[in-house]
């Protein structure tokens, strides 16, 4: 039993120095990285009921939290129900940076 554990505790070890070498090498080689950040959008269309929708902006916004490659979420209305139109709105108002609008207003996103 003693050498169960003991092995467990070794195991545990060098998962934890293996952890935190990643995470030092990988804060030295995000330092060391110049990027330019661009004003990029993210356009969603949206049709029906909106299927899928409250899925995709979740992952956009994960994303968006990693890696910071784009700024706004935009959710093109592109023939959505009026449950759908409901559900859109509300993922606007309860997020940052998330908008909707029709397919007219696009270029308003775009300048």
């Amino acid at each position: 039993m003693k050498l169960l554990q003991d092995g467990v505790i070794a195991m545990l070890a060098a998962v934890g120095l293996a952890t935190l070498l990643w995470l030092t090498v990988s804060l030295f080689l995000r330092l060391g990285r110049r990027t330019t950040i661009y004003h990029a959008v993210a356009m969603i269309p949206s049709r029906g009921g909106a299927n899928g929708l409250e899925h995709t902006i979740h992952a956009l916004e994960q994303l968006r939290c990693d890696g910071g490659g784009f700024g706004a979420i935009v959710i093109v209305d592109c023939g959505l129900s009026e449950e759908g139109r409901q559900m859109a709105a509300l993922l606007a108002r309860q997020e940052r940076d998330i908008f909707l609008c029709s397919r007219e207003e696009i270029p308003n996103f775009l300048q």
